[in-house]
């Protein structure tokens, strides 16, 4: 093998593991509705939640962590969280707005 094929396959062959390693790791496709319901329901707990700086009940951290799901493409995931964390805040979950949002189970 000459010495110029050799680095040609060595670069080939880690071309192929990165796309597939890529391949594995890649987020779903967006979607613009879910992440709506998501920001809907973090907004609702920011306006009834009170000022955080008096009792630290955690909150806060779980609402955020339920974002980073919902912007990682975990919509299911994080707006369940989200539900969650009003519901026992005692706030009443509005019904998603659009049909086919995961997360809206009435109640």
């Amino acid at each position: 093998m000459s010495p110029v094929v050799c680095p040609a396959l060595r670069l080939a062959a880690t071309a192929a593991l990165v796309i597939g390693a890529a391949a594995c790791t890649s987020a779903p496709p967006a979607s613009p509705q879910l992440m709506a319901r998501c920001v809907q329901l973090q907004m609702l707990w920011v306006r009834y939640e009170p000022v955080l700086t008096l009792i630290h009940t955690g909150q806060k951290a779980q609402v955020e962590l339920a974002m980073m799901d919902c912007q990682n493409g975990r919509y299911e995931e994080g707006i369940q969280a989200l539900e969650r964390i009003l519901r026992r805040g005692r706030m009443t979950v509005p019904r998603a707005q659009t049909e086919g949002v995961m997360g809206s189970r009435g109640g």
